[in-house]
C-alpha cells in the first residue's frame, strides 16, 4: 500500500529555498575567494585614501584660515612688512583658498597705503581674475580698483570698476553704494546722461537702500545739465 505523500507547508518551502541559496553563496565564495579578498582589500585601501584626503584638506583649510587671521592681525597692527610676508606665505602654500583671496586683498591694501598703486592694482586684479567666486573679496577688489582710478582722476575708468562691482555681485550689501559712486564718477567726467541712467538704476533696483536719497539728489542736480 502506497504511503500518502506529505504536503509541504510554506515554512518548509522557505527553509529549503534558504538552504539552497546559502549553498550557492558558499559555493560562489569558495570559487572566487581570492578575487573577493582582493576586491575587499581594494575597497578598504580606497576608503582609507579618501578619508585621508578629506582629512588633509580640512586640516589645510583650518591652517590656511589661521594663517589668514595672523596676516590680518599684522595688517591691523600696521605691521605692514609682516602682513606682506604672511600673505606671500599663504599664497605660496594655500593657493585657491579663501585665505589666499584675503592675502591678495591685504597685499593690495598695504601697497595702496604705501602709495605703490600699480602694485596694489595688480593684487586687486588678481583677486578678480582668480577668486571671482569669493564674492566678498572680489567685490572689494572691483571697488578698490575704482578708488585707485578715481584718485588718479581717471573718472570714466573708475566708473567702470564701480559699475562692474554691482553688476557682477548685485546682491552684495554695498552694490547700490558702488553704483552711486559710478554715477558720481560719470558726473565728474561730464557724462551726465550716463550718470543719470546709473542714478535711476539705483532708485529702481534698490528702492529700499540708503543710497536712494543720494541717487535722487544727484539726479536732480544733473537733470538739466547740457
Amino acid at each position: 500500500m502506497l504511503k500518502p505523500r506529505k504536503r509541504l507547508v510554506k515554512a518548509k518551502l522557505k527553509e529549503d529555498k534558504l538552504l539552497i541559496y546559502t549553498a550557492k553563496v558558499q559555493g560562489f565564495i569558495s570559487r572566487y575567494q581570492r578575487q573577493l579578498i582582493y576586491g575587499l582589500a581594494a575597497v578598504v585601501v580606497i576608503g582609507g585614501v579618501v578619508i585621508t584626503t578629506l582629512w588633509s584638506k580640512a586640516n589645510a583649510q583650518k591652517q590656511a584660515a589661521f594663517e589668514g587671521l595672523l596676516a590680518r592681525d599684522a595688517y591691523m597692527r600696521s605691521e605692514l612688512d609682516e602682513a606682506i610676508t604672511r600673505s606671500d606665505m599663504i599664497l605660496e602654500d594655500y593657493t585657491g583658498t579663501r585665505a589666499a583671496a584675503l592675502a591678495l586683498m591685504l597685499k593690495g591694501r598695504v601697497y595702496e597705503q604705501r602709495g605703490e598703486l600699480d602694485e596694489a592694482a595688480r593684487a586687486f586684479q588678481e583677486v578678480i581674475d582668480d577668486y571671482a567666486a569669493q564674492s566678498y573679496f572680489a567685490f572689494g577688489a572691483y571697488y578698490a580698483l575704482g578708488s585707485i582710478h578715481y584718485g588718479r582722476g581717471e573718472y570714466v575708468e573708475a566708473a567702470r570698476f564701480y559699475r562692474e562691482a554691482a553688476e557682477h555681485y548685485p546682491d552684495h550689501f554695498n552694490a547700490p553704494v558702488s553704483l552711486v559712486e559710478a554715477g558720481h564718477c560719470l558726473k565728474k567726467a561730464r557724462r551726465y546722461e550716463q550718470a543719470g541712467r546709473i542714478f535711476r538704476r539705483v532708485m529702481t533696483e534698490y528702492p529700499r537702500s540708503r543710497s536712494v536719497d543720494k541717487a535722487r539728489k544727484d539726479l536732480e542736480e544733473i537733470e538739466f545739465m547740457p
